[in-house]
């Protein structure tokens, strides 16, 4: 994350000298402590005329379109707004000053909205002491207003920005339109070349661009804009509907975030009961997620394998191996890390761990998909290893899966 100025002004100047720059002094803590008292009364107004501003502002509607979002920054609004006139500012509030700064990077909050938020907020304090006849307070409430300006206003360079702003319209465009599109890659067998699976992939449309790009990079985004789970329902609907007609094999990521939510279990099983011979699918999920909630995480498998489905380990060796709950889970395959696949032809290291790891798969009878293979000379070193699947680039790109047809590719064996 780009260094913002909160952390610059805590590591370099120093919270003293900071309040020292604006003059603000115990003096002015006092009077801003005095005023708590009409801070609390003027609260509901403050609120009510602020979101009526504030939704006049795209990234507002945007991003507080949301009921719960709303009533979170509703409660973060409130203590924030308290706090003007806590008396107190220590290390810890200017602390967590510089925390909602870090969020606003997070969420790519432009700093536009900022200083148009801090004017009304500086005006709306204006009025309130002047009617309440506390005009005696206006400086030092400007002071800790320009304090906090100061701190919030985002910092960080205009190109990421933009790059946030961008990605958080993709995503919500791509939920309004159901616009998400989703992709297949071929995973190939290692012994005959011919395909018995292909991994469904999450892709939209870049319209600023005129590109084709992943969701993957902006997933954690997604989950923090509480968007991930409208993103998943549109993949599953497109991918079983798109396979009730193909006959192929197919995997599908699913995360903890899907086990951990009722309506995501709930909306995976109502469309294997639809699917013709759901026995088809592979479930893919990540090593990292085996350290959540495992009885969760292995109740939820019992309920895909009652279809037929089988179970895929994902990126196996990045560094989570939990090997006891992946035992007890009994993948049907495991799932190479590609860090582990990309120098495999020109790291001794890095070929012992594979070969480890598919001792491991066998002896559990787990098949193995080496993926990331993007070279002719990894294909070579990993053909003539024991691994039973590959998936690359090499091999095959990712296509829509709206080319995928009965036709096109020859029906894999059994």
């Amino acid at each position: 994350m780009p260094e913002l100025y909160s952390q610059y002004a805590f590591q370099n100047i120093g919270i003293e000298q900071m309040k020292a720059h604006y003059l603000f002094d115990a003096s002015d803590a006092q009077r801003l402590q005095m005023l708590e008292p009409i801070a609390q009364e003027s609260l509901a107004q403050m609120q009510q005329a602020f979101y009526s501003f504030i939704f006049n502002f795209e990234h507002a509607r945007i991003f507080l379109g949301k009921e719960e979002i709303l009533e979170k920054h509703r409660q973060r609004i409130t203590q924030w707004y308290l706090q003007l006139f806590s008396g107190n500012y220590d290390d810890a509030y200017f602390h967590r000053l510089a925390q909602i700064s870090e969020t606003h990077v997070k969420i790519g909050l432009p700093s536009h909205y900022v200083n148009a938020a801090f004017s009304f907020i500086r005006q709306f304090l204006e009025k309130t002491l002047i009617e309440t006849n506390n005009t005696d307070a206006l400086p030092s409430m400007h002071k800790i207003v320009d304090i906090n300006l100061d701190i919030l206003s985002l910092t960080y360079k205009q190109e990421s920005q933009e790059k946030l702003i961008n990605n958080i319209m993709i995503l919500k465009k791509t939920i309004a339109n159901r616009s998400l599109i989703p992709y297949v890659q071929p995973i190939f067998s290692n012994t005959n070349g011919k395909i018995v699976h292909y991994e469904c992939l999450m892709r939209t449309e870049d319209k600023e661009n005129g590109t084709v790009c992943s969701i993957l990079p902006m997933l954690q985004l997604a989950k923090q804009l509480i968007l991930y789970t409208d993103l998943m329902h549109i993949m599953i609907e497109k991918v079983f509907d798109a396979f009730y007609t193909l006959p192929y094999s197919f995997t599908l990521n699913i995360g903890f975030d899907d086990v951990k939510n009722p309506s995501s279990r709930a909306f995976i099983i109502e469309h294997l009961k639809k699917l013709p011979n759901p026995s088809r699918v592979v479930f893919e999920i990540l090593e990292s997620d085996m350290v959540e909630d495992f009885v969760q995480l292995s109740d939820f498998v019992s309920q895909l394998r009652s279809f037929g489905c089988k179970i895929a380990i994902d990126d196996f060796g990045a560094g989570y191996s939990n090997m006891e709950n992946i035992l007890k889970l009994s993948p049907d395959c495991i799932k190479i890390d590609g860090s582990l696949i990309h120098n495999i032809d020109q790291s001794e290291e890095s070929l012992k761990m594979v070969e480890n790891i598919i001792n491991i798969a066998h002896d559990i009878n787990a098949k193995t998909v080496a993926e990331h293979v993007h070279s002719q000379t990894v294909y070579r070193t990993l053909n003539a290893m024991e691994i039973d699947y590959l998936q690359g680039y090499y091999l095959a790109k990712p296509f829509p899966l709206t080319e995928l047809s009965v036709n096109s590719i020859s029906v894999p064996e059994k």
